[in-house]
């Protein structure tokens, strides 16, 4: 992990925790929310005073030793909890960002086709469970969530759209998937790539291992990983695979 990225995982770490640290403070002062379906489990305040104290010591946990799952999952429970006791707003706000991080980092890989949809009916429950504070909250609960779902739509196609001139035209032009829909499913072993050419692109697309990283963990050389990478960009006419990267990560990878 690069040190710059470290530091600034760490900060948000920190920032986290310093807010989990007062939203903890604030559930123990409060009596928390009767009109919550959490009374249906419990006592509110207990509940949620003691999941807020559970995520703060995660994210003083995550300054020493960031993972970005370990955000995700914060904010995830954060988002139901939130959802669930009369902070419907933040509750949808920690639920698009979480959803984005999965995203930005392919954080769930090729299970992505999965995790994502599970996670998205685990925030209708959540909004459907906001009935308890009336049927007007649970209305405007989701008119927002579908606004925010729409608003960071549009955001991330502009950005798209605006970012692609910086893109090679190996990348934007690509003469190997032009037929190909991005977003698809793609099968490497369609291109005639051999076993250990697979296993190395997908290595490198969903667990981001570095030439040193697959050097190690198979026993070659590096050179070895970086000829195997040479030939596989000639393969779908890239240069590097910084630009094989870039090509890939636009559809669903598979074997």
């Amino acid at each position: 992990m690069q040190v710059n990225k470290l530091i600034n995982e760490r900060v948000l770490s920190a920032i986290g925790f310093c807010f989990l640290v007062i939203a903890t403070i604030t559930a123990f002062l409060n009596d928390g929310d009767p009109d919550s379906i959490l009374e249906f489990i419990g006592s509110s305040k207990k509940i949620i005073f003691v999941i807020h104290l559970i995520c703060s010591c995660y994210a003083f946990f995550l300054i020493f030793k960031p993972s970005d799952i370990g955000y995700v999952i914060i904010m995830m429970v954060e988002s139901v909890l939130t959802m669930l006791t009369s902070y419907e707003q933040l509750g949808t706000f920690f639920f698009y960002a979480s959803l984005i991080l999965i995203i930005c980092k392919d954080l769930a890989g090729k299970k992505m086709g999965n995790i994502i949809p599970a996670l998205i009916v685990i925030h209708v429950l959540s909004l459907i469970g906001t009935f308890t504070h009336g049927l007007k909250v649970t209305f405007l609960s989701i008119a927002s969530s579908a606004y925010s779902f729409i608003f960071y739509l549009w955001i991330y196609k502009y950005l798209k759209a605006k970012l692609s001139c910086f893109w090679p035209k190996t990348v934007t032009q690509n003469e190997v998937l032009k037929d190909v829909k991005i977003g698809s499913i793609l099968k490497l072993s369609d291109y005639e790539l051999n076993e250990r050419q697979i296993t190395f692109v997908l290595e490198n697309l969903y667990n981001n291992l570095s030439y040193k990283d697959l050097s190690s963990k198979y026993n070659v050389s590096v050179s070895t990983v970086k000829r195997t990478f040479t030939d596989i960009c000639k393969v779908f006419k890239v240069n590097n695979l910084e630009e094989l990267r870039f090509l890939l990560l636009q559809y669903q990878i598979i074997k």
